[in-house]
């Protein structure tokens, strides 16, 4: 069974980093596994075509979604050489979608949401063509309930869509619960002002490690023991050297922005597989309920008191952070890794091609 993947960036080089040791596996969203159950991967040319990219690019600024048209026009032009086409985003596939929907083309596509499907201003004007969007997607599997919740709703099938569970590369970490220091990084929606402000009125050792464009004047208030590492070319540090420093941390903290977004979900996994606890602000899309599992706090959007008193807890707690730095471990050898996530997308991959999953 012949799977063509497109994605919003180059996941042939993912892939090639994933092999060197230099990423971990379950940035692959599982093509890596396929062929453990008779799925032949061929990953869609991210580059190409100028002329549609540049298209596209016109397109954004229209309210019906087109998706990729380099990678979409690629793959029609072999469409006899597919059986099942795959996206691990959801804003890849939306032409194929619409032509699916409207019975010129067969071959069944299964999409991943990382996100709402509809937001902003023109929601209203979006939803109609969502709807025969979705329509056209034979599975529709999100990395959240609310928003599986969302595609059901606009599908008007409650089956459209479910919330699968993503989870981190087992072997890619070494586990090291204890430590010094709380660490925040990412680039999705991080509220590191809040974060900072907290951090100040502690006496932790606090790193802040950010892009330059994610950078405010008011972190120059920040104290001394808040530190802030700053990429001057604006690209992230490369994941090795990230997952060393997160290694060394009491525990990691996610601060995140309130909006309908799921930043903080990849921080989220690294956590879980190095064996940290975490602090995190809370979030309606994240499905891991930290306080429930015993492995980290919440803190409210916003909260600057509550990321004094949480950082404070770790800090204070060095033997209940190891013990819940354990439990976010624990989950990840129980099953929330990347193998399972993989045999959850195949599993999708054998309803909509009709496969008979054996026993």
């Amino acid at each position: 069974m012949r799977v063509f993947v497109l994605n919003n960036y180059p996941l042939d080089q993912v892939w090639e980093e994933v092999k060197r040791g230099d990423k971990p596996d379950h940035h692959l969203y599982g093509i890596n596994y396929f062929y453990e159950r008779g799925y032949e991967v061929h990953i869609v040319p991210f580059a190409g075509m100028r002329f549609l990219q540049e298209a596209g690019h016109l397109c954004r600024y229209i309210p019906v979604a087109l998706g990729d048209l380099p990678q979409q026009s690629w793959l029609l032009a072999r469409l006899a050489e597919v059986d099942l086409i795959y996206s691990p985003c959801q804003t890849q596939t939306d032409w194929l979608a619409y032509l699916r929907s409207a019975g010129l083309i067969k071959v069944p596509i299964v999409c991943l949401a990382h996100h709402p499907p509809n937001k902003g201003r023109l929601s209203w004007l979006r939803k109609p063509f969502l709807k025969v969007m979705i329509a056209g997607i034979d599975s529709f599997p999100a990395l959240s309930v609310r928003v599986a919740d969302m595609i059901n709703e606009l599908s008007g099938k409650s089956g459209k869509s479910q919330p699968l569970s993503w989870g981190p590369d087992a072997d890619y970490y070494s586990v090291k619960s204890t430590g010094v220091g709380i660490v925040a990084a990412g680039r999705t929606g991080r509220d590191f002002e809040t974060f900072g402000r907290g951090a100040t009125m502690t006496k932790s050792q606090v790193s802040i490690i950010c892009l330059e464009s994610a950078t405010r004047e008011s972190f120059g208030q920040f104290g001394p023991n808040v530190k802030v590492s700053v990429s001057p070319d604006n690209s992230p540090m490369t994941y090795r050297p990230l997952i060393d420093i997160y290694a060394q941390a009491r525990a990691l903290a996610i601060p995140l922005i309130p909006g309908e977004h799921l930043g903080g979900l990849t921080g989220l996994l690294d956590a879980l597989a190095l064996g940290k606890p975490v602090i995190m602000t809370r979030t309606p899309f994240i499905d891991i309920d930290i306080e429930a599992l015993g492995i980290g706090r919440w803190v409210e959007p916003g909260d600057a008191e509550g990321w004094r008193e949480a950082i404070e807890f770790f800090e204070k707690n060095e033997k209940e952070s190891s013990l819940m730095g354990r439990r976010a471990r624990a989950l990840v050898e129980k099953g929330m890794n990347s193998r399972a996530f993989a045999n959850q997308v195949m599993d999708l991959f054998d309803a909509v091609c009709g496969v008979q999953t054996k026993n």
